[in-house]
């Protein structure tokens, strides 16, 4: 049987494995002139346009402008999103690691932006794409919003953890 040490390196290796792996796949996006998007998806319209009309019908009509903001710039929308899967692989290898779990999420964040720095700087040499800002915002967003599903992932789970030793 492995001991807690060999299981820690094995996690670490297999969730080092998938963060290569998925910035390959991030780079392969990068690389292509016309990228497909989810918003050529017409059944992504057709639930916009869903939720939008119950949530006007429930009279939570703020609660639209998301949905707009999602709406009016699908690229930034696309980029947060990959790029907080992005965050979520990092902080589980960093926290697998021997050297950095403890700040896995500072290190997610750090290394996540210099690849999106360098995602950035790799479209400048493709055709029909170019650097953005923008885009780079939207990477870090994603990398911050992957961390505080983590912190309160934990904090949930601690209080959980607590209301159930509470109950017995």
């Amino acid at each position: 049987m492995k001991e807690g040490n060999e299981v820690i390196q094995d996690k670490f290796k297999v969730f080092m494995m998938l963060t290569i792996a998925y910035a390959v796949f991030i780079f392969y996006l990068s690389s292509l002139s016309s990228p497909p998007s989810p918003s050529d998806l017409g059944f992504l319209r057709g639930f916009l346009r869903e939720s939008i009309q119950l949530l006007e019908d429930l009279g939570l009509k703020f609660l639209i402008y998301p949905f707009y903001l999602v709406y009016l710039y699908p690229d930034k929308f696309e980029h947060l999103i990959l790029y907080m899967f992005f965050g979520l692989l990092l902080h589980l290898t960093l926290r697998n690691s021997k050297n950095f779990s403890k700040y896995a999420s500072s290190f997610s964040v750090l290394i996540g932006t210099l690849y999106g720095i360098s995602d950035e700087i790799h479209q400048f040499f493709v055709p029909f794409r170019s650097p953005s800002a923008t885009d780079l915002l939207a990477d870090f967003l994603g990398l911050i919003l992957a961390q505080f599903l983590f912190f309160s992932y934990k904090n949930v789970a601690k209080k959980a953890s607590s209301f159930r030793a509470g109950m017995n």
